[in-house]
């Protein structure tokens, strides 16, 4: 919300710009509409810039609560009702994790013997390699 006031403010300036460069000019030479159009934009600025920032700031924060009053029923009904649910899936996922952990655990003890193995080998040439002390 913030971000589209500021953006709109941006392109309200950037317009405004332009138009007082073009007032300035030579205010005889432009139509009407022209005019209407600057004056539209100058008042704009003019409404934008008599907005209190902390009145829109509490505005916000009074429509931030008044929402989240309104969803948190929502939400806690929500949650009641998928608690069943993930109680459900733990269930059916607890076997499968099992299984697979079942089958995983061989080659994991595979792999820790030959780390097991590699480091020993690795301890063992270094000490080799070295001088007795």
């Amino acid at each position: 919300m913030k971000f589209s006031l500021i953006a709109a403010l941006v392109v309200v300036l950037a317009i405004d710009s332009q138009a007082a460069s073009l007032v300035k000019r030579e205010t005889q030479a432009l139509p009407a509409e022209v005019e209407k159009i600057a004056s539209f934009f100058q008042d704009l600025i003019q409404n934008l810039k008599a907005l209190e920032s902390p009145e829109l700031a509490d505005k916000a924060k009074a429509y931030m609560e008044e929402s989240r009053a309104k969803l948190q029923p929502v939400v806690e009904k929500l949650q009641e009702q998928l608690k069943p649910l993930s109680s459900n899936i733990e269930e059916k996922m607890e076997p499968l994790a099992a299984s697979i952990r079942a089958q995983i655990n061989p080659y994991t003890e595979l792999m820790q013997s030959q780390f097991d193995d590699m480091f020993k080998f690795v301890v063992d040439q270094t000490k080799a390699i070295l001088p007795p002390q």
